[in-house]
């Protein structure tokens, strides 16, 4: 006698857009490449990523499925190949949102952090970075909402934390700590104060060479012509004193 349960027929068009999904939602683990030794980009590339307590998924060509990766406590010193290290590593880089470049030797923030249209994470606490001013190279990523700058050079500047948040209005979290109203709104005073004067001065400045380069232009133009009238009167001059 056959029972009256009755079970559904696989669907596998359902299951693989399960799958489809949870590949979209489920960030996984990060891809792991901290304490390797790493002096230089293309070292990633012959390291193993280290094993952790979530398994580490892959595609079919053997790239990494996941949004992070850490390359933290390693010996960079610049990011020469970065990105095309990690579009040989990651399944899909336009997904990377948190990079962990915390405790290198990295002297600059290098324009290809700005490449990752999904970065919201960025740790580069413990390095070599000396300019403030390279932190302005942050300011197309708008998807940034935590950053991390200390134990690098720039910190002990005069408006370390001001400088940052006036020009990274995005982040929510900077050098771990949550960013404010009052934060906000000293950021704001301190632009007006040091950032919008400076950058006002530098425009002056490119005026006044501009002009200067307008006016010694003029006065070679003018000398010019002042020489061609004085040939031209000479050569009056000596047709006046030919005789006929």
């Amino acid at each position: 006698m056959e029972s009256g349960l009755r079970f559904p027929k696989r669907n596998n068009k359902n299951l693989n857009t399960i799958k489809k999904f949870v590949l979209v939602n489920d960030p996984g683990p990060p891809a792991d490449f901290s304490f390797k030794c790493v002096n230089n980009m293309q070292d990633v590339l012959l390291e193993e990523p280290r094993p952790g307590v979530k398994l580490l998924r892959r595609s079919k060509d053997g790239k990494l499925i996941t949004q992070s990766i850490r390359l933290n406590n390693n010996t960079l010193t610049d990011l020469s190949h970065f990105t095309q290290v990690i579009e040989r590593v990651l399944k899909d880089p336009s997904h990377l949102c948190w990079i962990d470049l915390s405790f290198n030797d990295l002297a600059s923030i290098e324009p290809v952090l700005t490449v990752f249209p999904s970065l919201s994470v960025l740790n580069l606490h413990g390095n070599s970075i000396s300019h403030l001013s390279e932190v302005d190279k942050l300011a197309t990523v708008h998807s940034l909402k935590s950053l991390t700058l200390h134990g690098n050079p720039i910190e002990t500047e005069k408006g370390y934390r001001s400088y940052v948040l006036s020009i990274l209005p995005t982040l929510k979290s900077f050098d771990f700590s949550g960013v404010t109203k009052q934060d906000r709104t000293t950021a704001e005073v301190w632009r007006r104060m040091f950032v919008k004067p400076k950058r006002d001065a530098l425009l002056d400045e490119l005026h006044s060479d501009m002009q200067l380069q307008h006016s010694d232009s003029d006065s070679t133009l003018s000398s010019d012509s002042e020489g061609e009238r004085q040939e031209q009167n000479r050569v009056s001059s000596a047709s006046s004193a030919v005789p006929d």
